[in-house]
């Protein structure tokens, strides 16, 4: 399967769950490099112009997502999605950081690891229809920030203790388990708050071992699929 990220490594702190993800080499480094595919995305999710963007240029992610890193709008539209469910706190942010010429390692907030592990799948896939030149099917925003507050919900359920037996029961005098301390929400880049969607949960069918969404993308403007061979390893960093 083409994949114009691949994403190598996740790892879920207290805070944040942290990404290493690397550019297939034929794929575009900058959005520059692809302004039609930037304006799909764009067009798909205008509030990423909004999006406060302390580390950049300019405050604004709007005014310097012409000419960035592609992994930095990966970033802005998994925060968006977050921002989108109602579910990831008062405040989503992130913050991208270059490892090496193809490398980064993007740090998004964690209030709920399938939550945001959720939300940077479905940014992937919507970055590879947007950079592969669009058409159908067109991604439904709303309907995955639905189907990520549905998918958590449902693993909330499996989760409930089962309910206590009639009759004669001896209590039990286990230890109660630890709860998580609560997690601080601080990093770089912040989307303003938008409404809870609504619509199909069913695009997030894999969000556990791996993040990278689990489906087919639409085949490059060139016709070449993404060569991962020569992706280099992490070595510096910005």
């Amino acid at each position: 399967m083409a994949q114009l990220f691949d994403i190598r490594k996740v790892t879920v702190g207290p805070r944040n769950l942290e990404a290493t993800v690397e550019i297939a080499p034929s794929a575009p480094l900058m959005t520059s490099e692809d302004p039609e595919g930037t304006a799909l995305v764009l067009e798909l999710m205008p509030e990423l112009a909004d999006h406060y963007c302390l580390g950049d240029a300019s405050s604004r992610f709007g005014e310097v997502v012409g000419s960035t890193e592609l992994a930095h709008l990966l970033e802005h539209v998994a925060v968006e999605l977050l921002a989108r469910t109602d579910a990831a706190g008062d405040i989503s942010s992130g913050q991208t950081v270059e490892l090496s010429e193809r490398t980064y390692r993007i740090s998004l907030a964690c209030p709920d690891d399938v939550l945001v592990a959720g939300a940077l799948s479905s940014a992937v896939w919507i970055l590879q229809w947007a950079y592969a030149g669009g058409g159908e099917p067109r991604p439904d925003v709303a309907a995955i920030a639905e189907g990520l507050v549905a998918l958590v919900a449902s693993l909330d359920q499996d989760a409930e203790p089962a309910q206590e037996p009639e009759g004669d029961v001896a209590p039990d005098h286990g230890d109660a388990p630890a709860t998580e301390p609560a997690r601080d929400l601080v990093t770089e880049d912040v989307a303003p708050a938008s409404p809870v969607a609504q619509a199909d949960p069913s695009i997030l069918a894999q969000v556990a071992d791996d993040p990278a969404a689990d489906q087919e993308p639409p085949a490059p403007r060139g016709g070449d699929a993404w060569d991962l061979d020569g992706v280099p390893r992490p070595h510096l960093v910005r």
